[in-house]
């Protein structure tokens, strides 16, 4: 288990985006816990003031919409110099279910810049900090949407969830990519299924508890930093499905 820092020793520093609510606001709360110095990516403006408050003085509020094409810069600018030993790409955003007669393009878009493309942009700013830190990880909280084997198996008819699963396995795919190219510089790359999560973005049948799920993720990917982990896995470190 990764303990606080000793006193004089730099804060381990983390990044977490959607840090609002739900999953991300609890595995930051995980973090400070663990005495990491975490910057919560939040795009309202009005859920800033009270993180600090909720989450104590490690955790530093930055408001950011992963969708736009400047988080990068933004993140990056508030790190400085400092090195990024956690980076999770937690934001997510759920477009109901469509028939395809339905289904706007917009809406795939939204969910492809959100899951991927923006992950993507802040990944890439924020490679310096974390070449910079000792055996960084980064995180793509992942959904079992975005495995193709799974999704084969729902052969039934109705609505899909185009939106939410084509940018899932977007995601899912640029955290493979990274996870090679990353690979020899000692940055540890990984997709995350956290369950099915009793959030604003959960099904109406989801069971699992968001802190219970922010614990066990963060238990993950702390515990042994150089441990290599399996490309996509359950939140508990068993392989998942693609």
């Amino acid at each position: 288990m990764t303990r606080p820092p000793a006193a004089g020793a730099r804060p381990p520093m983390a990044v977490v985006t959607g840090a609002a609510r739900g999953l991300g606001l609890h595995t930051a709360h995980e973090l400070c816990l663990r005495g990491y110095r975490t910057l919560c990516v939040v795009r309202d403006p009005a859920a800033a003031p009270a993180l600090r408050a909720v989450l104590g003085t490690l955790a530093h509020p930055v408001v950011a919409d992963v969708r736009d094409a400047a988080v990068g810069r933004d993140v990056a600018e508030i790190v400085g110099g400092a090195a990024v030993d956690l980076l999770v790409h937690n934001a997510g955003v759920a477009h109901p279910p469509s028939v395809l007669g339905e289904l706007r393009a917009d809406d795939v878009l939204d969910s492809f810049v959100t899951h991927c493309l923006g992950p993507l942009r802040l990944t890439q700013a924020l490679l310096p900090a974390l070449r910079r830190a000792r055996h960084a990880t980064v995180v793509h909280v992942s959904s079992r949407r975005g495995s193709f084997a799974r999704a084969a198996r729902d052969d039934g008819p109705g609505a899909r969830h185009y939106a939410y699963r084509i940018g899932k396995a977007s995601q899912n795919m640029l955290s493979l990519s990274l996870r090679q190219e990353l690979a020899g510089a000692d940055i540890r790359v990984v997709a995350v299924h956290p369950g099915s999560l009793r959030t604003a973005m959960g099904t109406r049948d989801a069971a699992d508890d968001p802190a219970t799920a922010a614990a066990d993720l963060v238990r993950l990917v702390l515990t042994d930093p150089r441990r290599r982990l399996p490309p996509f896995v359950e939140r508990a470190g068993d392989p998942h499905p693609w």
